[in-house]
């Protein structure tokens, strides 16, 4: 990797960012609104899946979402998001939030392993973007790919399946029993959950083109789709102790692109959604709760 940066460094050099232009502020107020939209739809997701417990509305669900940025950020894999949502919503069990949140989770993860192995599919049967790479990696990562998204998707669809043996368990019976009520949701519900991650990641997809485009890297939509879809896909089960997953992503990002014209402003480009997305929604988040701390007093 030192080799890598040591001799593409110079690639910084040939950014030429009027940082004084309307251009870029517009560029950045542009990214920042996609940020907004980003976690609109993940409180959209929130709103759907609580209402099985109770009504909240937009607002309340937007609060909760930003609030549990905050706390995950500084929990190992951003596993802390529950909580924040818990300090907002006080009225539900923390056991359902805690549930509900997860199934939200996990219709996000099967999205991404979707994109993954779409492009992994296109990599194997049709163009090569990282033909620098080991090849043989990317057909092995096909094979885990359908594998994982197959159990995923089961256990999304048919959680009963899961919970009936769970609810054996002498230990855990009790707390299975109290989430007996996701074992009801609707067909039609995990479908919203799952468009709402589908439009969640095409967010993510075009800030990454976007600021592609606006450093006229010669990088097309297609590979750009691929090298998204690859690299959260992977990363996704990759653990990281560092505060909100940082690191392990721009790091995966620098192995994938450095055959390509992306080349080491890949992981600059992770980095930059990264601070879009977790960075400024983590200060949002942090305001909405001290705010909310001070009123209570």
């Amino acid at each position: 990797m030192y080799n890598v940066i040591h001799e593409r460094i110079l690639e910084f050099n040939e950014l030429t960012i009027d940082f004084y232009s309307f251009k870029f502020y517009a560029f950045i107020f542009l990214l920042l609104g996609l940020q907004f939209i980003n976690w609109f739809f993940e409180a959209l997701k929130f709103k759907l899946l609580i209402s099985v417990e109770k009504k909240i509305n937009i607002i309340t669900s937007l609060k909760a979402v930003y609030v549990g940025n905050f706390t995950a950020f500084f929990t190992p894999d951003r596993l802390g998001t529950f909580i924040g949502r818990i300090f907002v919503l006080k009225n539900v069990e923390k056991l359902k939030i805690t549930a509900l949140t997860a199934v939200g989770n996990l219709g996000q993860l099967i999205a991404t392993m979707v994109f993954g192995l779409l492009s992994l599919i296109y990599i194997t049967l049709f163009e090569k973007p990282f033909v620098g790479l080991n090849q043989t990696f990317f057909k092995v990562l096909l094979f885990v790919f359908i594998i994982i998204l197959f159990f995923l998707i089961s256990f999304y669809v048919k959680p009963v399946l899961v919970f009936n043996r769970l609810e054996k368990v002498k230990y855990i019976k009790n707390y299975i029993i109290r989430l007996s009520s996701l074992k009801r949701l609707k067909a039609s519900l995990k479908i919203k959950v799952i468009i709402f991650s589908i439009m969640r990641f095409l967010v993510f997809y075009l800030q990454y083109f976007l600021i592609i485009q606006f450093l006229a890297i010669d990088f097309n939509a297609i590979y750009c789709l691929i090298f998204i879809g690859i690299l959260y896909g992977i990363v996704t089960f990759i653990p990281s102790p560092f505060l909100g997953n940082f690191g392990s992503r721009e790091a995966l990002a620098l192995y994938l692109t450095s055959a390509t014209t992306l080349g080491i402003l890949g992981p600059f480009i992770s980095i930059s959604v990264w601070l879009i997305n977790v960075g400024v929604s983590t200060l949002i988040g942090g305001v909405i709760l001290t705010l909310n701390k001070i009123k209570s007093n």
